[in-house]
């Protein structure tokens, strides 16, 4: 599996690519048709007026490619380890809904 990891204003450490690839890891070990992953962290600048920091900025998106399907996700949070956590629970619930779906579609076996 090819996990590819972009940073938009912003440098990925290796700290950060370690976490992204245990998580993602983790979440497709039981799925062995998974061809990539696509992994994008980006960092908004804009500044809230009232508390005077930004809010919900580090934003984490991620593709799964499977065999006839591609699942999106997209999550934000205060700081970058949760917005990466929060995109990894979001695609592991989209994965075991796909899981099931392809279980209920399989051609019965005469």
């Amino acid at each position: 599996m090819q996990i590819t990891i972009r940073g938009h204003h912003l440098t990925i450490t290796p700290a950060i690519e370690e976490n992204i690839r245990f998580k993602f890891s983790q979440m497709t070990k039981h799925i062995d048709q998974v061809n990539s992953m696509q992994v994008k962290l980006s960092k908004d600048h804009q500044i809230d007026k009232h508390s005077k920091k930004g809010s919900l900025n580090h934003i984490a998106e991620a593709i799964i490619r499977l065999p006839g399907a591609e699942l999106f996700a997209q999550a934000s949070a205060d700081d970058m380890y949760t917005s990466i956590k929060k995109v990894s629970e979001k695609l592991k619930r989209q994965l075991t809904k796909h899981r099931k779906m392809q279980t209920i579609f399989q051609p019965l076996e005469i």
